[in-house]
């Protein structure tokens, strides 16, 4: 079918490979870079959307989170009407997921691995080993912790005020 023959209410969705536009600031290392790739991270319900330089996207796609750069965090339902759907309606979040999601929807954090449960889940049974970065009072800081796949944080280890945050964002998932 020409051009001239579409109905002009039949709506394209936006790409998702350019959705940051002609450059991209790399979530990871920072760097404002033409050729950037996206990845889509998601939570069930959830989208993280964010933009990796070629050498920083192979760890993205192994599953570590950052957000140092161009990104977003959008429902499925915007996902699906904005870029089409990534496949069928998602299940309901679980509860290592929900703690997760409060991590990754706090300001301050820079990085997170793994960054959900079904990453976690391929690195090994739970509870599971998760790393989080943030950023506190202008200065970089990290924690360790132990996430059950019932959401609880235990074995926090790191600096206390991101041991403190993480508690906090977790206890507060409900």
């Amino acid at each position: 079918m020409s051009g001239e023959a579409t109905p002009r209410t039949v709506a394209t969705r936006e790409p998702l490979e350019r959705v940051f536009g002609a450059s991209a600031r790399c979530n990871d290392c920072g760097a404002a870079v033409a050729e950037y790739r996206v990845v889509a991270l998601f939570f069930h319900a959830t989208a993280a959307v964010r933009a990796y330089c070629a050498a920083c996207y192979p760890a993205a796609v192994e599953g570590d989170y950052h957000a140092r750069g161009d990104g977003m965090i959008v429902d499925y339902a915007t996902f699906a009407a904005r870029f089409g759907p990534p496949g069928p309606a998602p299940p309901p979040v679980t509860p290592a997921d929900r703690a997760l999601l409060a991590l990754v929807r706090d300001a301050s954090l820079v990085s997170l691995a793994p960054a959900n449960e079904a990453f976690a889940r391929k690195r090994g049974p739970a509870p599971y080993a998760v790393r989080a970065g943030f950023v506190l009072g202008g200065a970089p800081r990290e924690a360790t912790f132990a996430l059950a796949a019932d959401g609880g944080v235990t074995r926090l280890a790191g600096d206390a005020e991101v041991c403190a945050r993480i508690r906090a964002l977790a206890d507060a998932r409900a």
